[in-house]
Formats: C-alpha cells, sequence, structure tokens
C-alpha cells in the first residue's frame, strides 16, 4: 500500500462534513485531494471549483481517478453509493457516526469509519485540529491508513470500533441536537413575549463553560434542585405552550428525583 502522501483522495458529497474536510484535505500539502462527486451536481460543482480539484459526475469514474474515497452523504444513503464505488483496489470510507462500516463491504475489501466527532456547518469555521475523529478499519493496513490522515487535519485521533463509534454518537445527539432544540424553543419563547432573548447568552456561556470544566452533575442548580416546589408550580401556570411545558415538568421531574 501506498504512503497517505502518495494516495489519490476523492470526497462523495457536498454538505456539511464535505464542505470543512474538502477544505482541510485542500490546504494540507500532504494530502493529495484529487476529485470530489456529489448527488447534487451544483453544489459539488460549486465545492470543487472552490478548492481548485475536479469534479466528477459518474461515481464509478471517481473510483477510477481515487485510491482512498470519504463518503459525506446522508446515512440512508451510504450504502446505495458504496456499490457504486466497486472496486478492490481502494479503500471507502464514511462520516457517520450510526452506520456500521460493514455496510461498505459491498465496494470492496478495504473499508472502514472516519467519523469527526463534532458539529459542522457551511458557514461557521472549525478547527479540525481540536475535533476528535474515530477511526476504524476492515483490516489492520486500512485502518492504519485511515488513522495517518486524521492525523494530518487532527490532534485527536482515536481507533474506536462500530459499537464504541455508535454509543458515543447517542451521546453527541443529546447534548448537542437535544440541547440546541431546548434553546430553539427558548428563544421562540422570549421572542413572543417580546423578551431580549440576547440578555440569556451569558448565562448559557457560563453553563457550558461549567459543565466542560466540572462534572455536570456537582453544578446542577436551580428551583429543582433546591426543591424550591412553590417557584415550580408558579413557572408551571405562566406557561401556556404545552410542548414548553411539557418539557419543563419532564426536565424538573427529572433533576428532583435525580438528586434525592
Amino acid at each position: 500500500m501506498k504512503k497517505i502522501e502518495d494516495l489519490k483522495i476523492g470526497i462523495v458529497g457536498s454538505g456539511n462534513v464535505a464542505h470543512h474536510l474538502a477544505r482541510a484535505f485542500y490546504y494540507h500539502p500532504d494530502i493529495n485531494f484529487s476529485a470530489l462527486s456529489s448527488r447534487n451536481k451544483h453544489k459539488g460543482k460549486v465545492l470543487a471549483d472552490a478548492v481548485e480539484i475536479q469534479f466528477v459526475e459518474n461515481l464509478e469514474d471517481l473510483s477510477k481517478v481515487c485510491e482512498l474515497i470519504i463518503i459525506c452523504a446522508s446515512d440512508d444513503s451510504i450504502e446505495g453509493i458504496s456499490n457504486q464505488l466497486k472496486t478492490t483496489k481502494h479503500i471507502v470510507a464514511h462520516t457517520s457516526g450510526v452506520v456500521s462500516m460493514n455496510e461498505l463491504s459491498v465496494s470492496g475489501n478495504n473499508y472502514g469509519s472516519f467519523y469527526p466527532l463534532q458539529t459542522f456547518t457551511k458557514t461557521r469555521k472549525v478547527d479540525l485540529k481540536e475535533v476528535p475523529f474515530l477511526i476504524d478499519g476492515s483490516n489492520e493496513t486500512c485502518t492504519n491508513i485511515l488513522m495517518q490522515l486524521a492525523a494530518l487535519i487532527s490532534n485527536k485521533v482515536f481507533e474506536v470500533n462500530d459499537e464504541q463509534r455508535r454509543k458515543l454518537h447517542i451521546a453527541a445527539v443529546i447534548v448537542n441536537n437535544f440541547s440546541n432544540h431546548l434553546i430553539a424553543l427558548t428563544k421562540e419563547y422570549t421572542d413572543s413575549l417580546d423578551l431580549d432573548f440576547d440578555l440569556l447568552k451569558p448565562l448559557m456561556q457560563e453553563t457550558m463553560l461549567k459543565a466542560l470544566a466540572q462534572n455536570p452533575k456537582d453544578i446542577q442548580t436551580g428551583p429543582a434542585k433546591r426543591k424550591d416546589y412553590k417557584t415550580i408550580a408558579q413557572h408551571e401556570s405562566m406557561l401556556s405552550d404545552p410542548k414548553l411545558k411539557e418539557l419543563y415538568l419532564w426536565f424538573t421531574q427529572s433533576i428532583d428525583s435525580y438528586y434525592e
């Protein structure tokens, strides 16, 4: 197997993860980023032009020009994409947190996972050096090459099997997606009452900084932790939105019982 700097690397996708990986590959002198393919041809061509590489419309053609292909696509489309990349010559990996790397076995003998444990949007810059990359491979050679590639763009590279990665993905959904949804609902609540949501931002920042610096269990505050049931009843009577009231009561009961 060639050294990582000699492998021609391709990406499938033009979404958030593809956007960040493409730029990281493009700017690294030891990564031979060669081509990109995407189901959305317009977005794919825009991204390929931005990083000055070849856009390949046909996935089978991508297999001919690249020796290591990273699939940055929706979970449900990964197996179908892999099936179009059939060859025994290259390595195929996906960036999914939940899909088993074994779904890539239809592409050949060399496959794996290349999962960046982070939330990505195109409009916000992320320092990939600080992003954990969770790597696994179908064989030792494949694993080593994916680890080498990840180490070129990140300082936090870990070999993690399918089951561990899936469990970490659940944890990631809870701390990221669920907390963001609560914030979104809170903003709708303050907006509906003509209250300034920005007043809550220092509180949100301090809450997260404390949770990162200490054991979250040890820093819990609020009426449920203090057993201030009169305050809780007052809050319940003031909440008119049934969805927000339901969440408020559920979290209150959970915190209350957690600190018995």
